[in-house]
């Protein structure tokens, strides 16, 4: 229970790192690759909201990547801070050791938050997805 407890309190805190304003544009750049993977797994009957969350999972791609690549350089301080002399060899070590870590937390992250404002989110996926078809002419 307490690891439950402290995994929802460092959720809450992380989420923060989610750019809500880079969502929507995120998705309108990826809109063909999103097309195809909502037609993709329109078999399996699942709400848009689980469809989005599975498009991040398989592209593991951070809604705003400047604001990811500005938190990992932080993680990077933090975690180096006292360890290492040299640091490009601090830093590629890091990197070796915990970038996918983070990039899959940070996946996981976007998810939760995704949860969180979906009252918001779908209508504009919707919209957008709809505005796409139309100029498509189909």
């Amino acid at each position: 229970m307490a690891v439950d407890e402290a995994t929802r309190k460092q959720n809450e805190l992380e989420l923060f790192q989610v750019d809500e304003e880079a969502m929507i544009p995120f998705f309108e750049s990826h809109l063909e690759e999103l097309r195809a993977f909502i037609t993709e797994k329109k078999s399996q009957n699942l709400c848009l909201l689980e469809v989005l969350k599975q498009f991040i999972r398989s592209y593991k791609l951070p809604f705003n990547m400047q604001r990811y690549m500005a938190v990992q350089s932080t993680y990077i301080r933090q975690s180096l801070q006292e360890k290492m002399q040299d640091r490009q060899i601090a830093v590629s070590r890091w990197i070796q050791e915990n970038a996918s870590r983070h990039r899959n937390r940070m996946i996981q992250l976007q998810c939760l938050y995704m949860d969180r404002i979906q009252d918001r989110l779908l209508p504009e996926i919707v919209k957008m997805l709809e505005k796409d078809q139309d100029q498509q002419g189909g």
